[in-house]
């Protein structure tokens, strides 16, 4: 899928998020290491999605793209990110299990096709690109990842 500029950051974390998501399933189904697992997601939590989610929520909010019309899906991505950080949470506070680890990808797989096939590209099709623009700006700087770097290969 074509993705305008402005948005390439986002898109890029994504793809690592699915390459997380891949990573997840393949440990699950080779029964890895629990507390591993836990640790990976926690660590792309800090290196990256915390980051990606407060940058969406800042930089794509319907009043500063003048686009008030895409509320129904700005609220829906608020609602998975909150959901994704209650999961954050649970880790955190070290209730790793496979249900909640099963439950963080399956959540991220889902949230991460959700903007890549509605909200990008409904934002893209209906935002001014002088708007556009000026999301680009704010997130040139976020961080591009590479969870397969994670020194505990528990998906092999």
């Amino acid at each position: 899928m074509k993705r305008d500029k402005t948005l390439y950051p986002l898109s890029h974390q994504h793809h690592n998020g699915l390459m997380a998501v891949l990573l997840l399933k393949k440990g699950i189904s080779k029964q890895a290491d629990l507390k591993v697992m836990s640790d990976f997601i926690l660590t792309a939590w800090k290196a990256e999605l915390e980051e990606h989610f407060i940058a969406e929520e800042k930089v794509l909010a319907p009043s500063l793209l003048h686009l008030p019309q895409v509320q129904d899906l700005y609220n829906r991505m608020l609602n998975e990110h909150e959901q994704i950080r209650t999961i954050i949470t649970d880790l955190q506070q070290g209730k790793e299990s496979t249900e909640l680890i099963e439950s963080f990808h399956i959540s991220l797989d889902k949230h991460i096709r959700f903007e890549e096939r509605l909200l990008f590209p409904y934002i893209e099709e209906n935002t001014r690109k002088d708007f556009l623009n000026k999301a680009g700006e704010k997130l040139s700087n976020l961080p591009n990842g590479n969870c397969s770097n994670y020194p505990v290969k528990f998906w092999e």
